[in-house]
């Protein structure tokens, strides 16, 4: 048994012992292992039909929508399964900010089908860095927590050292497309030392998708060939 493996089955205990066996919104009683009741986990919507490259909404008979086959992102493809809105955005602004890091293995745990039905799959996960001011004032990185329990249930190592927040931005909440853009330049650094060629970066939320655009750019100037986004919700405009 891989030392993985050992942790995941560690892991496993524990969570048993600990479940409250409650339902996250209406603390209906549950089965073991579950997080949600049948009536809450259908509050958390998820993306339809998405676009392979965008994960919003797709209309067309294709994979990829219309804009994206016109202006395609820099990436390669996109899971991103929550519609970021009512309770599924509840729970993540919970997780983001109020510590609540329970909520990164309930999400990922109640969504894993929609990650692990994606093949090939990626060499490595790497989560959406925190600069150190940033990660010493919140107390944990949340990408990094969605991270954890991905690696564990996909059998996928992360990688916490080849991707670096460099410089300390602004927070993005509250700012334009353009204006998240600027903010966000320049902000990470590869080790090309780590010689990856296909790679999941992994975040909570999805919003205009300069964060994991200009770490894109980071990647691919790194060598990097192949980049899947994945995150736990998409926000719609």
């Amino acid at each position: 048994m891989s030392g993985r493996q050992i942790r995941a089955t560690l892991h496993a205990l524990i969570t048993r012992v600990l479940d409250p066996g409650l339902c996250l919104g209406c603390s209906h009683a549950l089965d073991p292992g579950q997080y949600f009741c049948d009536a809450c986990g259908n509050t958390l919507k998820c993306v339809s039909t998405p676009c392979s490259l965008c994960g919003l909404d797709n209309q067309s008979s294709n994979s990829i929508c219309a804009r994206c086959l016109y202006d395609p992102p820099r990436w390669q493809k996109m899971i991103a399964p929550l519609v970021y809105q009512g309770f599924g955005r509840d729970l993540l602004l919970q997780l983001k900010f109020s510590d609540s890091l329970h909520l990164a293995n309930s999400l990922t745990t109640h969504l894993i089908n929609h990650f692990r039905n994606s093949k090939p799959a990626p060499e490595v996960l790497l989560p959406v860095p925190l600069h150190r001011k940033r990660l010493l004032e919140r107390g944990y990185n949340q990408a990094f927590e969605i991270a954890r329990i991905l690696s564990r249930l996909l059998d996928i190592p992360v990688d916490t050292r080849a991707l670096h927040r460099i410089r300390n931005t602004d927070s993005q909440s509250g700012l334009s497309a353009n204006q998240r853009e600027k903010n966000i330049l320049k902000a990470f650094a590869y080790a090309t030392s780590s010689s990856y060629s296909h790679v999941a970066v992994v975040d909570d939320i999805v919003t205009t998708g300069s964060t994991v655009n200009e770490i894109t750019k980071t990647l691919h100037r790194g060598g990097v060939k192949y980049v899947e986004v994945w995150g736990i919700a998409r926000a719609f405009k």
